[in-house]
C-alpha cells in the first residue's frame, strides 16, 4: 500500500509530507523538499467540552507535544537552516461558529526565539496541510475515539472501549494558565467555615 504524500507550496519552497501508517490515535508525516523532520497529527477536544473529541491537532515533531517533549534534534527545520522549531495548529470542523477554523499555537525555535515571518508562514502551511489531510481520512472516527479514550479516561479504562469514567475528566495541564487552582492543602469547604464533623476530602471512584 502506497503511503499518501502531500505537496505543500510554501514561502520557503515546495514541501513534501508523506503519511506513515496510523499509530493508534495519530498519523506521523515525514517531511522532504523545503523542510526536514516530521509532523504528528492526532485528535483533540471541542473547545468547550473536554470529552468531545471532534478536532485534529498537528504538532511539529514526531510526538504529541501536549503529552511529551521531542528532543530538539527531532524537531523540523527548513532544509537550508539548522534552526529547529516547536509549534502546533488545531483544525476545527466548519460548524464551530464561535471559533476560527484554525487555531495556531505560537511557533518558537528550539532556543525560544520567534521565527521570521516567512518561516512561520511555512511552518503554518505544512501543519495545516497535514491536519486537513487527517481530517478527511476514512479512519478519522477511529483516531478521534482512541484520542478521546487516551485523553479523558483513567489508564485502567483507556484500553476498554465503551467504559466511561465516573468523575469529570481532568483538563490538560496547559489549560490551567487561565484558571485559579486551589492552593495545596486548602480545605474543600468555604474559608472561615468549620469542617463538617468526620468529613474528609471527597473520594473519586475508579471506573474499573
Amino acid at each position: 500500500m502506497t503511503s499518501p504524500s502531500l505537496t505543500v507550496d510554501t514561502p520557503a519552497g515546495t514541501v513534501r509530507a508523506t503519511a506513515g501508517p496510523r499509530q493508534d490515535d495519530a498519523v506521523v508525516f515525514e517531511l522532504g523538499g523545503a523542510m526536514r523532520g516530521s509532523v504528528h497529527v492526532t485528535g483533540t477536544h471541542h473547545p468547550h467540552h473536554w470529552d468531545q473529541f471532534t478536532a485534529v491537532r498537528a504538532c511539529l515533531g514526531p510526538v504529541n507535544a501536549y503529552q511529551t517533549t521531542a528532543p530538539d534534534d527531532a524537531l523540523p527545520r527548513l532544509t537550508r537552516s539548522r534552526t529547529r522549531y516547536h509549534g502546533s495548529l488545531t483544525l476545527y470542523p466548519d460548524d464551530y461558529a464561535d471559533r476560527p477554523q484554525v487555531s495556531v499555537y505560537p511557533m518558537t525555535s528550539a532556543d525560544g526565539h520567534e521565527p521570521p515571518e516567512k518561516t512561520a508562514a511555512t511552518l503554518t502551511a505544512v501543519l495545516r496541510a497535514c491536519a486537513a489531510h487527517v481530517a478527511q481520512r476514512d479512519d478519522l472516527p477511529v483516531i478521534l475515539d482512541v484520542s478521546r479514550r487516551s485523553g479523558t479516561l483513567p489508564p485502567c479504562c483507556a484500553s476498554s472501549p465503551g467504559r466511561q469514567p465516573t468523575t469529570r475528566p481532568k483538563p490538560p495541564a496547559w489549560s490551567g494558565r487561565h484558571s485559579q487552582p486551589t492552593p495545596r492543602g486548602a480545605p474543600p469547604w468555604p474559608p472561615g467555615e468549620p469542617s463538617p464533623a468526620g468529613s474528609s476530602l471527597p473520594r473519586t471512584r475508579s471506573c474499573c
